[in-house]
């Protein structure tokens, strides 16, 4: 990773990181690998942001009114997403480690799924940066697509266990799967820490 990671994050918006650029070990891409293989999925075809989208998802946390557990297997996520060496990692990014993960989810995407275009802010103002994690890579379409009046329009189209980065003021959506699945864990991560300001929807805790 660049050294400068924090002013290209702020002058770009968005970054990618490969795996080996990463301080995630094999056995913690493995164990995220495998839980989001044997998770249960939720068909979405409406964000909360009011953006149109056909979207396979299972949510870990939710921070309707504040950052919720919603799964079984939400500490075990957050372990490893929340670790110090990930915390390390975006502090060279964002120029902090005192953040709160408010929301995070797997998302799966088959043929003709996408998600349309939106902003993260719009779901909840104190949204900072999306960390995406990125666990296929042999699927056609699908890019992630930044719409961003001052940067202008960029597309990125992740390989496997690699990670995006993108900030959450940034218009985005993914375009339309052809062929395979694509499979993310997004993470919402916050400087804030206090109850959200922006109420949505309820989400039950799965058990």
């Amino acid at each position: 990773m660049e050294m400068n990671a924090r002013q290209q994050f702020d002058e770009q918006g968005t970054l990618m990181f490969e795996e080996a650029e990463l301080p995630l070990s094999s056995e913690e891409w493995q164990q995220i690998e495998s839980l989001l293989n044997e998770v249960e999925y939720e068909h979405i075809v409406g964000g909360d942001a009011g953006e149109g989208h056909s979207v396979w998802v299972c949510r870990f946390y939710n921070d309707v009114d504040k950052p919720t557990a919603l799964h079984d297997h939400s500490e075990e996520i957050a372990n490893i997403i929340m670790s110090p060496k990930m915390k390390a990692f975006y502090k060279q990014i964002m120029g902090t480690d005192e953040l709160c993960m408010r929301r995070c989810q797997g998302n799966l995407l088959h043929k003709d799924d996408y998600i349309g275009v939106h902003v993260d802010q719009d779901s909840n103002p104190d949204y900072f940066a999306t960390v995406v994690l990125h666990l296929d890579s042999v699927y056609q379409g699908g890019e992630f697509i930044t719409r961003d009046q001052q940067r202008g329009d960029h597309s990125y189209k992740p390989e496997k266990r690699s990670i995006l980065v993108n900030d959450c003021s940034i218009p985005h959506e993914v375009s339309s799967i052809e062929s395979g699945e694509r499979k993310t864990l997004a993470c919402f991560m916050s400087k804030s820490f206090a109850e959200s300001c922006h109420h949505r929807k309820k989400f039950r805790v799965v058990k």
